[in-house]
């Protein structure tokens, strides 16, 4: 009678031990197999969804390198002003005080989103019309790129 009650309740231990336990050492979403999804830098996005010929990567590669250079400075004074304007709420700083760093800081981010627009037209320029139907996934791709200091760096 005890070993009737005992096995299913063993078997079902057994089976919900084994449901919650992952191989291998990712925990990632290819399961079991043990590997990593493949990672594509920015411009291998963009290439796959541009098409790019060479002539056209070298291009895109220097519009963006020379926007990241653009973007650099004012990428620091953002950093600088986000640092400045806790430091001004944490010390009790007056509203208006926080409302001209908080408007300097707008302008900052302005300028950043212009960067980014500027290198986008660049790059639809240099397509032709079949790929510049693409563009818009590129688009999107634009918003924050140069928040880091590398624009062709992911993360995985």
């Amino acid at each position: 009678m005890i070993a009737r009650l005992l096995l299913p309740a063993l078997l079902a231990a057994t089976l919900v031990c084994a449901q919650g336990k992952r191989s291998g050492p990712s925990n990632n979403s290819m399961g079991d197999m043990g590997m990593r999804p493949a990672v594509q830098s920015r411009m291998d996005m963009m290439d796959s969804i541009l098409k790019l010929n060479k002539d056209q990567k070298k291009q895109v590669r220097t519009i963006m390198d020379d926007a990241q250079k653009e973007a650099s400075p004012v990428r620091e004074q953002i950093a600088k002003g986000e640092q400045d304007l806790g430091e001004m709420v944490a010390a009790g700083k007056s509203q208006d005080e926080i409302d001209k760093a908080t408007a300097a800081g707008g302008t900052l981010q302005a300028q950043m989103a212009g960067i980014e627009m500027r290198a986008f037209a660049k790059i639809y320029q240099a397509l032709d019309k079949d790929q510049q139907q693409n563009a818009g996934r590129v688009f999107f791709m634009m918003q924050g790129i140069f928040n880091g200091k590398n624009w062709n760096e992911t993360k995985p």
